[in-house]
């Protein structure tokens, strides 16, 4: 087997296990799946030539959801410079999760609290959505978001308090 085989191999039994947990992670920070699979796409581009360096990492996932989270933070910088050439209208990004069966009410009450919440989280910054979505949604603790984001846990707490203020802002807007 070539150095390219064997280097591929190795990547994909490394990241194998942390697959579904980078997509959950860029799915909440994007927003749509098909951007989402783009992010996830573009960090295993950049961390493959990495593969050996991999191997040395000791808490692999959390080194992971750090570069999904930069490199978010890189593409929204570069949406922001050039706004022109990403689409404006936002679509039901959890249109695609499982509904349980209940009355047509609740289900069209759910779908505009979904509505309203994903509109609340569009009106901040990226920083401040990413933070209350690892927090709030995907259950972070704030060590590890300080991990993350290589900020002090006391500047999370901050961040995170005043995200959740502008968060209900928002959606009392």
């Amino acid at each position: 087997m070539n150095r390219s085989k064997t280097q591929a191999a190795r990547f994909e039994q490394l990241l194998a296990p942390h697959m579904n947990t980078l997509y959950k992670t860029a799915w909440r920070l994007v927003g749509k799946a098909d951007e989402a699979e783009d992010l996830v796409q573009q960090v295993l581009e950049k961390i493959y030539p990495q593969t050996k360096k991999l191997e040395t990492i000791e808490q692999l996932g959390p080194w992971l959801k750090k570069v999904v989270y930069r490199e978010f933070v890189d593409n929204y910088r570069k949406r922001v410079r050039r706004p022109e050439n990403y689409p404006a209208e936002k679509e039901d990004a959890l249109e695609n999760l499982r509904e349980s069966e209940d009355n047509p009410e609740t289900l069209v009450l759910r779908a505009e609290n979904r509505q309203r919440v994903l509109r609340a989280l569009d009106r901040l910054d990226g920083d401040n959505r990413a933070l209350v979505v690892m927090h709030l949604a995907e259950g972070y603790t704030l060590a590890e978001l300080a991990e993350i984001f290589q900020i002090p846990a006391e500047t999370v707490k901050t961040r995170l308090r005043r995200a959740r203020a502008r968060l209900k802002k928002n959606l009392l807007a």
